[in-house]
């Protein structure tokens, strides 16, 4: 499994012109799924592209402006990694549409049909047939209409659609912020690439039901938040950051205590604020900018510190950007 530079829930959208079929199938979905569910492929694609996609994130990261120089003008390219973490913000983000599942046989166009019409969108599409159809939908699979197809009759036809949507969300961000993650690769944070630090990554996000997570600079590591809105901030450090951020706590004269618990790896310091932010006289708060870490032995050694409700210069309410909201939002839909 591959770690995005962020990843957030999307809504999956179910079409079936057998009513009772979706009343029985909106039972057996994982419930953790935003899904929509339509009995006529048209009002389908009319609400489809009335939720026209926004820019999308990797669109609005990059800037482009002319910068003059002798005798010629460079085009320069910026990327601006602090607008990932401001998507938490962004209460839409959850009716992006990232798959459909559709039904081969209907009477108002049949499901190639209806996939034709989404070509040139990054929806991806899951086609459920009959057995007599299933050469038709190996050849739409073939020609890119649909990216997976599957037998209305299999008996694990359940699992089969719960699995693939996770797969084909996972594909639908990779292209998503293909952008993003083609220019991180100049330069990469490495924690990204390394199997350890991927298998620690994903067992933390599901011990602790992360939904949403974004990576940020400063310090390194990601913004996770949970399907309640709850924030966390993963703070990660390698060898090099560890040394560097004793030789701070020294210059601010930290607690000796604090400084064998970082120099053992045992705590990481986030100084969001220093003692020097504080009037003469008051007490720094070190206890607040040092937290528990643990070592992760991969390609590199990684020490990795979970911060609980971290401060963020980010305008986040959890009552109305979070995802359970947008869950609950769908009853009225």
């Amino acid at each position: 499994m591959q770690i995005q530079p962020y990843f957030h829930p999307t809504t999956i959208v179910m079409l079936d012109d057998n009513q009772r079929f979706l009343e029985n199938f909106s039972l057996q979905l994982d419930e953790s799924l935003a899904c929509l569910f339509y009995s006529s492929p048209v009002q389908c694609l009319e609400m489809i592209k009335s939720r026209s996609p926004r820019i999308t994130l990797d669109q609005r990261c990059f800037s482009y402006y002319t910068r003059p120089s002798p005798g010629q003008a460079d085009r320069v390219i910026r990327l601006d990694l602090t607008l990932i973490e401001q998507e938490i913000s962004n209460a839409e983000r959850f009716r992006d549409i990232s798959v459909v599942v559709v039904d081969y046989d209907m009477p108002e166009m049949n499901g190639v049909q209806f996939c034709e019409r989404l070509r040139g969108t990054r929806i991806k599409k899951i086609l459920l047939t009959g057995v007599a159809d299933e050469k038709i939908a190996v050849r739409a699979f073939n020609e890119g209409i649909i990216d997976q197809f599957m037998l209305k009759n299999d008996p694990h036809i359940t699992q089969r659609i719960n699995s693939t949507i996770q797969d084909l969300q996972r594909r639908y961000f990779q292209e998503v912020s293909m952008m993003i993650q083609n220019t991180l690769a100049l330069e990469p944070p490495d924690f990204i690439y390394d199997p350890a630090f991927i298998e620690y990554f994903f067992t933390l996000t599901s011990s602790r039901n992360i939904v949403e997570y974004y990576y940020v600079e400063d310090p390194h590591g990601f913004l996770l938040v949970s399907m309640q809105g709850h924030l966390y901030r993963l703070v990660i450090n390698n060898a090099s950051d560890l040394e560097r951020h004793l030789f701070t706590l020294k210059r601010h004269n930290a607690p000796a205590s604090l400084i064998r618990r970082v120099t053992h790896g045992k705590a990481l310091p986030w100084l969001w604020s220093t003692p020097e932010d504080y009037d003469d006289g008051e007490i720094f708060p070190w206890n607040e900018h040092v937290h528990d870490a643990i070592r992760i032995d991969g390609v590199q050694t990684w020490y990795c510190a979970l911060v609980d409700s971290p401060p963020a210069d980010i305008e986040y309410d959890s009552a109305t950007s979070s995802y359970i909201n947008y869950l609950e939002s769908l009853d009225t839909e």
